[in-house]
């Protein structure tokens, strides 16, 4: 039976890797409802390639399980099992988001992890597949240049080096650089789709680094190429800090 909250049941011309995805999201999803009770379990909303259909060979499906209380995660946490990838759910409790922190711990230093108010920011960007939509107004959430100022500083002073350490791989760097990039306009009052393709054409500049990024993203370029890559990267967070 057609379930109200398939969006994907109108997409055309579906790609091996999106009908692969669509068989995990919907058994994820019966998982992700079944591991907690009913009263507890506020929505569950999809972001990121899946949504925009960017998908990509090694893509994850950002599933993002919205509960009453912190304490109802772990029994979320646990439904990532082998069967649902590329399916990585990551709940978020109603605490969580009024308080705008995430109360798990991060296993890197500084934590990379982008504070509950930017899921909030893209919400119409997200997609429910089930439960009741939230409402961003009833939460607080930073200002966009402030969130910029923040981005700058845990790029320098996390991604980076999380990646010259080998604790992160570069397309988790390229992709915080397209959203940098993305914040960066917004900040400066251009309107631009939440997309990779949406912010290339909003960059008029032909030698933008992020048509680099986008090569990269795309499987091309060597390991000097990357490392001349961050420091334009370093350069431009420099640029961005005056």
């Amino acid at each position: 039976m057609k379930n109200k909250y398939d969006f994907w049941e109108n997409w055309k011309n579906k790609t091996d890797i999106e009908k692969d995805a669509i068989e995990k999201v919907e058994l994820a999803r019966d998982l992700v409802v079944k591991s907690v009770p009913k009263k507890v379990l506020i929505a569950i909303y999809i972001k990121g390639s899946f949504v925009r259909r960017e998908m990509k060979e090694g893509s994850d499906v950002d599933m993002v399980p919205i509960v009453t209380e912190y304490k109802y995660q772990g029994k979320i946490w646990e439904t990532n099992v082998p069967e649902v990838q590329p399916c990585c759910i990551v709940p978020l409790s109603l605490e969580e988001l009024k308080e705008n922190k995430l109360f798990s711990k991060s296993d890197i230093k500084p934590d990379l992890r982008a504070k509950p108010d930017r899921f909030l920011d893209k919400l119409n960007e997200c997609k429910l597949i089930y439960g009741i939509p939230l409402n961003p107004k009833d939460f607080s959430m930073r200002s966009d240049l402030v969130v910029l100022q923040d981005s700058i500083t845990t790029i320098k002073d996390g991604y980076i080096l999380a990646y010259t350490k080998g604790k992160i791989d570069f397309s988790s760097l390229l992709k915080e650089v397209f959203w940098l990039v993305e914040l960066e306009l917004k900040v400066r009052g251009i309107k631009v789709e939440h997309s990779f393709q949406g912010i290339l054409k909003a960059i008029k500049d032909p030698y933008h680094m992020i048509h680099q990024a986008l090569a990269f993203r795309l499987g091309k370029g060597t390991q000097a190429q990357k490392k001349v890559f961050i420091k334009k990267l370093e350069k431009y967070l420099n640029e961005l800090e005056k």
